[in-house]
């Protein structure tokens, strides 16, 4: 570890032990207690420690402003969907999120250095806290100055760093003598180094890291070339101390909770709430899974108890999540975040059907979508992303809200089919991994859970925790074992990018791997980013093998062969692929980027590649979308698609920084996936679509040809899949389709465009044929029921029909219900073979059962039956002994003894 203190004694700090804690701190007076919490109580509540108020938007300016003044770049925040850039976690967390992997690695420039953000961040691993210590967020503003500092360039380290937060601090108006450092260690993302808490009045405003070690996976640390300063500072603190409110959502969404308030009529009183703030900061909160003990502790401050003290703060608790919740989802989906039940997804439909359920709680006749509104109302102002994207957000919540009644509706049955069978497994309360899972798979509410089961007489205890639980299990990426893949080989030169229309060439072997070949230089495309790789054949000399498939692994591209090749290294070949395979999968590739690109311009720019695979004669591209893409919507992206071909536009490839590109175009380049290197390929169609592509395309759009879009459907929630055809596949789909319009309009001997009316007149036809088949049936049950009731008989003091129809099985039950309305019992049968067998509720509770009658005589059939005493059928193989099984229904109920 580096020692800080230099600074520190230039600017009048002095070292220190906290007596409470054990942790090392520098203050400018002598002091017991280290200034965070739990060793010192809150102390701006209702006594500000500023000499000025601040709201949230306030200080994330005066941020901005001094550290621009000092010399770094102001940068646009990045969107909090973190996978726009980097595919190892979902959302942004702390500012340093924007920079990892590619910058804090070395391999790419950062946007600025050293640079100034105000990053909105979000972490759900608290999300049951929030609302009630009146410090816990999902969604927070991190404030971050941050400097890159490489062996080649100094920027500024430790003691600059240190003396900006000082000077910041007392640049707002905090006396420097409540100013405390707290020496510690930090580690995340694979890294570590030694960091400052920076505390006043017993709350940790700021976060100073000096990232500069490597973790290594023996526990180690290794020291790395680039050293980061990475700070954080709390801006929702800021604003809270500034301001001295009993909580920090009143000092951050203030007119939000005022309109939340008047809404629900929900009375404020601001000293439980500040007492409860704070007793929440001298407590761990993250160790108690049960927050009854913060009630039982402010609760015996305040001289309530318990349950009073539920009833009182629980409503302004829940509009404190609400506040909070609501603004997190704005973030979310303007920036691209689809809610369903996998990843990021699945965080955000966390976040609405909670937040539905307190608004249930506190009994609100508002929609989600009016509450969404106040939020968006208020941080509109300050984001015009969030302007832009307002009715989509509201599209979206529209959805959920629907998406939420439905499944509460329907989770009744599950939940209650569950309870039956925990009931009979000899439990008594219904276990949390069975309580997940309900919600995990189902997305029934724990709350909904509870009140279900308790009508069943059976126990639920939702955890405090419980949505804290669920959402850490979908935070992140599952890890994968790593998996070696890299060969000992140079690189293979690709001539595919540097001679695209090339179709022949000759290289060199020098490997063999696993029996595929290596080649110092190839044409061959290896499949890769949803596209096929190249077919085609390799000559030695007399020889020839045919390559089936070719692959990268690391730099290496190795060719398979169909058969063994008994080669060695540095044997000359010459090589040639298949040239109308490569010209379709090119279509297909550059056709994919305008779909795509024609489905962000018809369905909105949260479009966003889910994955994709090209063919020869048929591709698909999935796509994030949080609804069914309609008819109308599938038809306008088919025909901008081809009016992109048909304006014939060129289709530029260049090689660029990292940086540069990120700078230029943004995270767009990224639509088909993240790519690794600080250069990579970008594929520009002129104002229409740019990607970093490693793939092959046309020189332009008009030689893709026609674009031919097949069918969409859902492949999972929030996941649209467009299937489609492009070039002579499109043109050869269109033909057989044709085909089959002429095959069925000669059918009709009408024309094609005669076909359509003249199914529907046929179809109409039929169903009014269908209707008077059903009416004539009818009336012939009723005739056949006429007769049958002509063979009532008395047996066993039962008035039965027994009696062989001309029915099927389903008129069979009709008409032995309607015979049961003056019988006891009827039993019919049919000559497949088939039994149906009714009894009345009066014959039933004298001891009628019918299913035992019609299972005893499907035997005689060589079958079986079943039912229930009141409605019956079975059936057998040997239709020659129906009068044999109807006597023997008969003889059973002979035997029947009344109840």
């Amino acid at each position: 570890m580096i020692t800080m203190s230099r600074q520190l004694q230039e600017l009048g700090y002095e070292r220190y032990k906290c007596e409470s804690c054990g942790n090392t701190f520098w203050s400018m007076k002598e002091r017991r207690t280290c200034g965070d919490a739990p060793c010192d109580e809150y102390e701006f509540i209702g006594n500000p420690a500023t000499s000025r108020s601040y709201d949230l938007y306030k200080i994330q300016e005066e941020f901005i402003d001094f550290f621009a003044e000092r010399g770094h770049e102001p940068i646009r925040r990045y969107p909090v969907l973190a996978k726009r850039w980097r595919d190892d976690v979902f959302l942004v967390g702390a500012s340093i999120y924007n920079f990892q992997p590619w910058v804090t690695s070395g391999l790419v420039k950062p946007p600025a250095n050293p640079l100034v953000v105000a990053q909105p961040s979000i972490r759900l691993n608290d999300v049951d806290n929030v609302g009630r210590t009146g410090r816990h967020m999902t969604c927070f503003t991190m404030g971050g100055h941050h400097a890159f500092n490489s062996q080649n360039e100094r920027i500024y380290w430790e003691d600059e760093t240190i003396a900006y937060c000082h000077e910041f601090l007392t640049h707002i108006g905090i006396d420097p003598q409540e100013i405390t450092f707290i020496e510690s260690w930090w580690e995340g993302g694979g890294n570590s180094g030694p960091c400052y808490e920076v505390c006043v009045r017993g709350v940790e405003l700021a976060t100073l890291v000096f990232i500069q070690y490597r973790n290594l996976p023996d526990g180690g640390r290794e020291e790395i070339p680039l050293k980061i300063v990475d700070t954080g500072y709390g801006l929702e603190r800021f604003a809270w101390i500034s301001q001295g409110t009993p909580t920090a959502y009143d000092a951050s969404f203030g007119p939000v909770i005022q309109r939340l308030v008047e809404l629900t009529g929900v009375g404020v009183d601001e000293k439980i709430l500040a007492e409860n703030a704070q007793v929440a900061g001298m407590m761990d909160i993250e160790t108690y899974a049960d927050l009854r003990e913060l009630r039982k502790r402010v609760a015996d401050k305040l001289g309530m108890d318990v349950d009073e003290l539920e009833q009182a703060i629980g409503p302004m608790e829940s509009i404190y999540a609400i506040a909070d919740h609501t603004r997190c989802l704005a973030f979310m989906l303007a920036d691209g975040v689809i809610p369903s039940n996998v990843k990021e997804g699945y965080l955000a439909r966390l976040l609405i059907r909670r937040t539905i359920r307190l608004m249930k709680e506190l009994e609100m006749q508002e929609s989600l979508r009016d509450l969404m509104n106040i939020q968006i109302d208020f941080l509109e102002g300050k984001y015009p992303e969030i302007r832009s994207h307002h009715e989509h957000i509201l599209n979206i919540i529209d959805l959920e809200e629907r998406r939420y009644a439905r499944t509460v509706k329907r989770g009744r049955r599950i939940v209650e089919k569950t309870v039956n069978y925990l009931k009979r497994d000899k439990k008594t309360e219904m276990p949390l991994e069975i309580l997940i899972k309900l919600y995990d798979s189902h997305g029934i509410p724990p709350e909904t859970i509870k009140e279900i089961a308790e009508e069943k007489g059976f126990k639920v205890n939702i955890p405090d925790n419980f949505y804290t639980l669920v959402a850490e299990m979908n935070e992140t990426e599952k890890d994968l074992p790593a998996v070696e893949t890299d060969l000992d080989y140079p690189p293979t030169e690709l001539l595919f990018y540097e001679e695209p229309e090339a179709i022949e060439f000759e290289a060199e072997i020098i490997g063999i791997h696993e029996g595929g070949i290596i080649l110092d230089r190839t044409l061959f495309y290896p499949e890769g980013g949803g596209q096929p790789s190249d077919m085609g054949f390799i000559e030695a000399g007399d020889e020839k093998f045919s390559i089936k498939h070719a692959e990268k692994i690391g730099n290496v591209v190795v060719h398979w062969t169909e058969q063994e090749a008994d080669l060695e290294p540095g044997t000359r070949v010459r090589g040639r692929i298949n040239a109308g395979r490569r010209a379709a999968l090119t279509r297909n590739h550059t056709a994919t980027h305008l779909i795509v690109s024609s489905a962000r311009k018809v369905l909105g720019d949260h479009i966003w590649q889910a994955g994709a695979q090209k063919g020869l004669k048929r591709s698909r591209i999935d796509l994030s979308h949080y609804r069914r893409i309609t008819k109308d919507e599938l038809d306008e992206i088919e025909r901008l698609a081809n009016e992109y071909v048909m304006r014939n536009i060129p289709v530029s490839v260049e090689w660029m920084e990292r940086d540069l590109a990120e700078k230029r175009y943004g995270f767009i380049l990224y639509q088909g996936g993240v790519v690794p290197g600080s250069r990579i390929r970008v594929v520009k169609i002129d104002d229409i679509d740019v990607q970093a592509c490693a793939g092959t395309h046309v020189k332009r759009t008009g030689d893709i040809g026609l674009i031919r879009i097949n069918r969409t459907e859902r492949i999972q929630d929030g996941v649209e899949r467009i299937e489609f055809s492009a070039g002579e596949a499109a043109v050869e789909l269109i033909q057989r389709e044709r085909d089959i319009l002429r095959a069925g309009a000669d059918v009709f001997k009408v024309t094609p465009s005669q076909l359509p009316g003249t199914c529907e007149r046929f179809f109409t036809e039929w169903k009014s044929l269908r209707n008077q088949l059903s009416r004539l049936k009818e009336e012939l049950a009723a005739l056949k029921i006429l007769e049958i009731k002509e063979t009532l008989e008395e047996i066993n003091g039962f008035r039965v029909i027994i009696a062989t129809v001309d029915a099927d099985m389903d008129e069979m039950q009709k008409m032995a219900l309607e015979l049961v309305d003056e019988a006891d019992a009827a039993v019919l049968a049919n000559r497949d073979g088939k039994l149906v067998g009714a009894a009345s509720d009066d014959a039933v509770k004298r001891g009628m059962k019918i299913n035992e009658v019609i299972s005893g005589a499907a035997r005689v059939l060589g079958g079986g039956g079943g039912g229930r005493p009141g409605l019956a059928q079975g059936a057998g193989p040997e239709k020659d002994r129906v009068e044999g099984a109807l006597e023997e229904a008969r003889k059973i109920i002979e035997e029947f003894k009344e109840g």
